[in-house]
């Protein structure tokens, strides 16, 4: 078996037909990979979909658990799996025809811990062509992971990349039980550890853009939640930077763009906070913590050009000050009302 492709779904009757059928809809034998659907306690009618799919594509199975969550869902989707490799997939989202067979070829040719791969945001369910057709597509020079974090901004999601499974298995990496931005960590933990990996510019994913994403939930619960999870992920992230220096890990690019990352979502829960209207005392108690993990000030964040535009350079000028960041949260509010 050369490839298990995990999907965590919960509640996706709208988009799960469409994502199997664009995994179903590819250049591989069926024998050669598996589709793994996670069912997370779904109570509409994402299993029959999957059911009755599986009638007619015999390398669809269904693994039914209690509702935990994405990550949870994904852990479980990993120990059911017995491909050569490993993609994860969310259910909302798809990938282009007829692409699996060009990759699968550089994972085995190069013997790669880690192939990413390009994604394409949409709004619906017809693009399923990739830009780029299979005889021009080449892939960049074979890296380890460190360099490869320095040379890339890499996304933190899991869906723009194969790993080998024995790879994955050997790492120590998994999903921690965390609602959101569970793979912000394990991504770039991942990398880390790999001493193979490359990427090629193949536009295969499909990120479909939701109406009800994380972020336009207002919620004191649910951003409670998020801010939680964002800390978690910058605790993590500061863990990671200091194992790798304590490794004798010398790439600055790479521990950088690690620092970089893990003050964004610093800089992402403050622009979540104005947006609310949650006490501020809450904010400064969170901004204080995250000064012990060298997170804020976000003196890192325009180190390099990932994040340099004049927009994020002049809210990251009012944010790292707090005689300026208070104000303008109050500000904001009441033009808002």
């Amino acid at each position: 078996m050369k490839l298990s492709i995990v999907i965590p779904a919960y509640n996706a009757e709208k988009y799960i037909e469409t994502c199997l059928e664009s995994c179903v809809t590819q250049d591989m034998d069926a024998t050669d990979y598996q589709i793994l659907v996670v069912n997370d306690g779904s109570t509409d009618s994402t299993e029959n979909i999957v059911l009755d799919m599986g009638k007619s594509h015999p390398n669809i199975s269904i693994i039914h658990q209690e509702n935990k969550g994405n990550g949870a869902a994904r852990n479980t989707g990993v120990e059911h799996a017995i491909g050569n490799y490993i993609l994860f997939l969310d259910a909302d989202d798809y990938v282009a025809y007829n692409t699996f067979g060009t990759l699968m070829q550089m994972l085995e040719e190069h013997d790669l811990d880690l192939l990413g791969f390009s994604s394409k945001n949409v709004t619906d369910s017809s693009e399923t062509k990739s830009q780029h057709s299979a005889d021009e597509v080449q892939m960049d020079a074979v890296v380890n992971g460190i360099d490869f974090i320095g040379t890339y901004n890499y996304k933190a999601e899991v869906w723009w990349y194969f790993a080998k499974r024995e790879f994955y298995n050997s790492s120590g990496t998994f999903f921690y039980d965390r609602k959101f931005v569970q793979d912000s960590y394990l991504t770039p933990t991942l990398f880390s550890k790999a001493k193979k990996s490359a990427f090629v510019n193949y536009d295969i994913h499909r990120y479909r853009k939701s109406p009800n994403s994380i972020t336009r939930n207002k919620s004191v619960n649910h951003l409670n939640q998020h801010f939680q999870d964002l800390s978690f992920s910058v605790k993590k992230l500061f863990e990671l930077r200091k194992k790798l220096i304590a490794a004798g890990i010398t790439n600055m690019d790479a521990l950088g763009r690690l620092h970089v990352k893990q003050q964004r979502y610093v800089f992402i829960i403050i622009v979540r906070f104005i947006k609310s209207n949650i006490d501020a005392d809450q904010l400064r108690q969170m901004l204080k913590s995250f000064e012990s993990l060298e997170a804020y000030p976000m003196d890192k964040f325009m180190s390099i050009s990932d994040y340099r535009s004049p927009a994020y350079q002049l809210l990251t000028f009012i944010f790292n000050r707090s005689y300026l960041l208070y104000p303008a949260i109050k500000l904001f509010r009441i033009i808002r009302r």
